[in-house]
C-alpha cells in the first residue's frame, strides 16, 4: 500500500525524495532523485546508502547530521554533496526527518539540485579578494571603484539566487511533508474503512471521500507544476502595453465565470519591459481573486493604477544603493477583504484564507513572477472593506542606466 502511493503521488514531484534506513540501506527514491542520480530505481531500493554518498558526506552525517536528527527529529537547509552512478558529484540543499514508520526508524530526505552554490561562493570570495587588493594598493581607483561596483552588484545576485533556493526548497519540503501527506493519511483512513467495513455500511460514503481526497492531491500536484514551471523558466523580455494583457485577462476570466459581471479600469499603465506570459499569468490571478471574493450579490470590481517610482536593487545589502526607474501597481478590489494580520503568509504556496479560496496557489504563483522580474509585491487589506495589491516592477529589464550611480554611506 505504502509503495504504491508513493509511486501514484510522490514518484514524479518535482524535487529529490528518498529515505534510508538506520542501518543504512536505501528504503524508496522517486523519479527526481532516480534522474538525477543516474540509476534506475530498482538499483536503489533495497542497496546500501554508501553508494550515493561522497566520503565527505558520509563522514559529515556521522559526526553532525545524524546526531541532530536524532536529537531535533529534523534538519533543514543542511548542504550535502551526492554521488551519481557515473562517479561526479551532485550538490544538493536537503531537508530531512526522522521518522518511525511501522516499528522501523527512517531518514526521509527532501531536496533540490544546486549546481551553481559553489561556483557562486568561489566568486564571491575572488570578487572580495580582487576589491580589498584594489583598494589598498590604491592604483587606478577610478578602475578599482567601476570594478567594486560591479562585484556588489554580482554580489547581490548571487544573495538573492541563493536566497531564492532557499525559499524554494523550504516550500517544496513543506508541499511533500504536509500538502501531500495529509491528503494521503487521509487515503490511508478511507481505505481501511472500506476494508475493516464487513456489514458494507462505508461502502457508499468512503469513494465519495476518497474521490474528494484524490481531486486535493492532484490540485496541489497541479499547483506544484506551476510553481517549478515559473522557477525554471527564464524571462523573455519585451516592451509590453499592460493594457492589453489585462484586457487578455479579463476575457480569459469572464470565459470561465460566465454567471459573474467583472469592472476593470485601469489608468496610467505605460508600457514596461516584462515577460508577457507571465505578466498576463500575474493579472490573470489578480482579477480571479478580486471574482472569488466579491461580496454577495456584488460585481467584481477592480482598480490598477501606476505611478513612476525609483526601486533600490540592493534588497539583501545594508548602505547600498543604486536605483533604477521601476513602476509601481496598485490592484485594489472592493471585496470581502481579511484580517491584515494575516498579510504575512498569503503568499506561501496553498496557504488559504478562506474556504472559498481553491488550492491557495494563485498568489505564491504572482510572488514568484514578481520575483522572477525583480520586483517587490506586498499585500493590504481589511475585513469588510476589500483588497489592495501593490506590485513594483523595473521598467528597464533589457539594459541599465549608467547615469543613476550606486551610493555607498560611510
Amino acid at each position: 500500500g505504502n509503495s504504491g502511493l508513493m509511486d501514484k503521488y510522490l514518484y514524479n514531484a518535482p524535487c529529490i525524495y528518498f529515505s534510508c534506513s538506520d542501518d543504512g540501506r536505501i528504503i524508496e527514491a522517486n523519479e527526481a532523485a532516480c534522474r538525477e542520480l543516474g540509476y534506475a530505481r530498482e538499483e536503489l531500493t533495497g542497496n546500501k546508502a554508501a553508494i550515493i554518498f561522497t566520503v565527505a558526506t558520509r563522514i559529515f552525517q556521522q559526526t553532525h547530521f545524524f546526531p541532530l536528527l536524532k536529537m531535533h527529529g529534523q534538519a533543514q537547509e543542511i548542504y550535502l554533496t551526492l554521488l551519481t552512478k557515473s562517479n561526479e558529484q551532485l550538490p544538493v540543499l536537503i531537508n530531512a526527518k526522522r521518522e518511525v514508520i511501522d516499528g522501523q526508524a527512517e531518514i526521509i530526505y527532501a531536496g533540490i539540485v544546486v549546481p551553481n552554490r559553489k561556483k557562486y561562493e568561489d566568486e564571491l570570495i575572488a570578487a572580495k579578494r580582487t576589491a580589498e587588493a584594489a583598494l589598498h594598493e590604491n592604483k587606478d581607483l577610478t578602475n578599482a571603484r567601476l570594478q567594486l561596483q560591479d562585484h556588489v552588484e554580482q554580489l547581490e545576485k548571487q544573495m538573492q539566487l541563493v536566497n531564492k533556493q532557499n525559499e524554494e526548497l523550504l516550500q517544496f519540503n513543506r508541499v511533500v511533508t504536509h500538502d501531500l501527506q495529509e491528503p494521503l493519511r487521509k487515503l490511508f483512513l478511507f481505505v481501511n474503512m472500506m476494508l475493516d467495513d464487513e456489514e458494507g455500511k462505508s461502502a457508499k460514503e468512503a469513494p465519495a471521500r476518497i474521490k474528494r481526497v484524490s481531486e486535493q492531491m492532484l490540485g496541489v500536484v497541479s499547483g506544484l507544476q506551476q510553481y517549478v514551471w515559473l522557477t525554471e523558466s527564464s524571462c523573455k523580455f519585451e516592451k509590453i502595453d499592460l493594457n492589453g494583457l489585462v484586457q487578455s485577462a479579463q476575457k480569459q476570466l469572464e470565459k470561465e465565470f460566465p454567471e459573474v459581471t467583472m469592472v476593470v479600469e485601469t489608468e496610467d499603465l505605460s508600457p514596461i519591459e516584462v515577460d508577457s506570459e507571465q505578466m498576463q499569468l500575474l493579472f490573470y490571478h489578480l482579477l480571479s481573486n478580486a471574482i472569488r471574493f466579491r461580496k454577495a450579490g456584488s460585481n467584481a470590481y477592480v482598480h490598477i493604477s501606476a505611478t513612476s517610482l525609483l526601486l533600490n536593487k540592493f534588497k539583501n545589502m545594508r548602505d547600498k544603493y543604486k536605483y533604477d526607474e521601476a513602476l509601481k501597481l496598485s490592484v485594489t478590489d472592493k471585496g470581502v477583504g481579511f484580517d491584515s494580520e494575516q498579510k504575512e503568509q498569503v503568499f506561501g504556496l496553498f496557504k488559504r484564507l478562506h474556504s472559498e479560496s481553491g488550492r491557495g496557489v494563485g498568489l505564491a504563483l504572482c510572488k514568484k513572477i514578481v520575483d522572477n522580474h525583480g520586483g517587490n509585491i506586498a499585500i493590504n487589506s481589511r475585513k469588510g472593506e476589500g483588497t489592495t495589491i501593490t506590485v513594483i516592477l523595473p521598467v528597464n529589464q533589457l539594459e541599465t542606466r549608467p547615469d543613476i550611480e550606486m551610493i555607498a554611506k560611510d
